[in-house]
């Protein structure tokens, strides 16, 4: 057993700057080739070693995403105990949730992989990242990139990481509308499709190793747009780019919009006008890694 202790995350939430389906296996997985950016929205995982109880508990500020069993952050503690062959006594999760549900943010791997890194931290099992990540792909695809954080590139069924030359600095401003997307039929919609046009994402790579933030900007694509056309998505896009960003496009299968700007108020700018219409505006910045310890901020409301 361990002494009673209390440790608190960031959990980061991720975004696409370019996402391509390029095939399908025979087992029903597709095989995708997106680069993903880890940025500064995130969740607050707190986790508790408590002897007065025992298992594992999770609370949430957003009761919806209980019951508690089918959340990844729980399923990602009970994986992490199972690995290590150790018994979890007396472990409470809570979540204080920030980052969006349905919309393509990664916000429950993102708590997945706050809880493995905790706990990785909290038992010193001295895990190391390859086997957290190992840990992290039974929970979910994107686990081990937020395990990760930064820019990657991931192909293969998104199980492939591979490091990229870091995003430059800049403002990203995150937007959801009021619709939420499911994956399953957003792949669907993928598989009958035709004609797509596909991102170019190797010009992406290309222009990080280069440091051109421009060039990024104006090649973000997500294949999904093309086949969902949500009409939110369309005019959130338009807007941010009316509104001064370099460039736009939505993340995951949806339904959240990025928007890459070169300076902070005109993010701010951007920002203030789609709150006009949109409860969940965020302005973010990219960050180096996808999990983050911390002392406990008292102003956070948990």
């Amino acid at each position: 057993m361990i002494p009673k202790q209390t440790i608190y995350l960031k959990a980061f939430a991720k975004v696409n700057l370019s996402l391509d389906i390029i095939g399908i296996l025979k087992n029903g997985y597709h095989l995708v080739e997106t680069i993903m950016q880890s940025v500064s929205l995130h969740d607050l995982i707190i986790l508790t070693s408590n002897t007065n109880t025992t298992g594992i508990t999770l609370t949430c500020s957003h009761p919806t995403l209980c019951p508690m069993e089918k959340n990844t952050a729980y399923r990602a503690a009970k994986a992490f105990f199972t690995y290590c062959r150790l018994k979890p006594i007396c472990i409470t999760i809570h979540i204080k949730k920030n980052i969006p549900s349905g919309a393509g943010l990664a916000g429950g791997s993102a708590d997945a992989a706050a809880v493995l890194y905790g706990l990785n931290e909290m038992y010193r099992t001295k895990l190391t990242l390859a086997q957290l990540c190992e840990i992290g792909a039974t929970i979910g695809a994107d686990v081990p990139f937020c395990i990760c954080g930064g820019t990657m590139l991931a192909t293969g069924i998104g199980d492939k990481l591979c490091t990229l030359t870091p995003l430059p600095a800049c403002f990203i401003v995150i937007c959801k509308p009021p619709v939420c997307v499911s994956t399953q039929k957003a792949y669907q919609k993928v598989d009958s499709a035709v004609n797509l046009k596909h991102p170019q994402t190797q010009r992406i790579c290309m222009a990080l190793e280069q440091n051109d933030l421009m060039t990024v900007a104006q090649n973000l694509k997500n294949v999904f747009e093309q086949v969902l056309s949500i009409s939110s998505v369309q005019l959130i896009t338009a807007q941010m780019k009316q509104l001064g960003a370099i460039g736009s496009c939505m993340t995951g299968s949806g339904s959240a919009v990025l928007g890459i700007f070169s300076t902070k108020q005109q993010a701010e700018q951007c920002a203030v006008k789609l709150k006009m219409q949109f409860q969940d505006v965020f302005i973010c910045e990219p960050t180096v890694q996808g999990v983050q310890l911390q002392k406990m901020n008292k102003l956070y409301n948990v």
